[in-house]
């Protein structure tokens, strides 16, 4: 029983193991391993927002009550952006990064 318990369990994580290996695949063919690799940084100081790694992506600015403000794409490896917004706090996403900034 034990030894039938041992297999079974085996050939479940063998099974589970596969389609992940073969959408590693799939990503890495279609050229996204690139673009995982290299994080998005974003740096900000007073009005002006640097971001790099994000060429090709847009930068969405959001105000605390859910209002899109403003939305910037983003066309070079590091992008500097002068953000024309008033005093207030903000939230800028771009692509699975998120940030808080407070303008003063």
């Amino acid at each position: 029983m034990r030894m039938r318990k041992n297999i079974l369990i085996i050939t479940m994580m063998a099974f589970l193991a596969v389609p992940a290996a073969a959408e590693t695949l799939m990503w890495e063919e279609r050229g996204v391993a690139e673009m995982i690799d290299e994080p998005i940084t974003l740096t900000i100081d007073g009005k002006t927002v640097t971001i790099s790694g994000a060429q090709g992506q847009k930068l969405i600015v959001v105000s605390l009550t859910g209002r899109q403000v403003a939305e910037y794409q983003i066309e070079s490896p590091a992008q500097r952006i002068e953000l024309n917004l008033t005093k207030g706090c903000y939230v800028l996403k771009v692509g699975n990064v998120v940030r808080k900034v407070s303008i003063r």
